[in-house]
């Protein structure tokens, strides 16, 4: 057998060692939770030099699965399983440390973004735990998508394949509408046709029924879980600007934690 390139190896984090990792740093978060109150001032108060320091190193870190995100779309890497494995380690620590955080603040907005940091954790073990094994028991098995549709629908369908078609030789001429996804050089090059190819994709899929054809778990679980992703950079984007221009809005005495203005005061 040839040998396979080190290069192009993908490294493996299984099912069992996913587990480990995320029962690991939920129970450092616990940890954190309930030993604050017995530890030095500086480990009870989250704008410290310590806990703003790991909030800052927690937060670049929780910027990777977007990184992940863009370089999977993007088609950057020749593993993409790599990134997906820098997307939960970076993810999971990221969440400790910014967790320990907000933790120290026992309330407040913080422990809204925690939440649903936790949520996103959660929702992406579960996908790969058990999403991930049901689409792969149900792909060639959906008969609903296959099936003949009436004439009516089937020309529908022909006129939207045709326009599909149509788009795609504008937008990559040498691609196959059959496989054919947009990825991020599209919408960087030509974002009117690629938002163009997106929305006939999505009719597509939803006059065959694509969605309604699966439980609702495999059809809705991607998109509460990016829904989740965005909603906690808002907030965290939210929060970094408050603290750092509004630290004398968001402080409940002397601001005592490195800023860049006290606006608010």
């Amino acid at each position: 057998m040839p040998e396979v390139d080190s290069a192009l190896r993908r490294p493996d984090l299984s099912d069992r060692r996913l587990i480990g990792l995320v029962v690991a740093a939920l129970v450092l978060l616990a940890v954190a939770a309930l030993a604050a109150p017995t530890l030095p001032a500086h480990w009870q108060r989250p704008g410290s030099p310590l806990l703003q320091s790991a909030a800052i190193i927690g937060s670049l870190l929780l910027l990777v699965p977007f990184v992940f995100s863009l370089g999977k779309r993007a088609g950057v890497s020749r593993v993409p399983n790599r990134l997906f494995v820098a997307h939960v380690g970076a993810s999971l620590l990221g969440m400790v440390l910014v967790g320990a955080h907000a933790l120290a603040g026992h309330g407040g907005p913080p422990l809204a973004i925690v939440a649903s940091l936790v949520l996103l954790a959660l929702t992406g073990v579960y996908a790969r735990l058990r999403v991930a094994g049901s689409m792969a028991a149900t792909l060639g098995t959906k008969t609903a998508p296959f099936a003949a549709p009436d004439p009516a629908l089937r020309e529908r369908l022909r006129s939207l394949i045709a326009r599909k078609r149509t788009v795609l030789e504008r937008l990559d001429p040498a691609a196959s509408e059959a496989v054919f996804s947009v990825t991020l050089a599209h919408w960087l090059r030509a974002p009117r046709l690629s938002l163009a190819y997106v929305r006939l994709a999505r009719e597509e899929a939803r006059l065959i029924g694509a969605r309604a054809s699966v439980g609702w778990v495999q059809a809705w679980w991607r998109p509460l879980h990016l829904a989740l992703a965005w909603f906690f950079l808002a907030a965290l984007l939210l929060h970094v600007v408050v603290v750092t221009l509004f630290a004398g809005y968001a402080a409940d005495g002397p601001v005592y934690w490195w800023h860049l203005t006290d606006w608010g005061r």
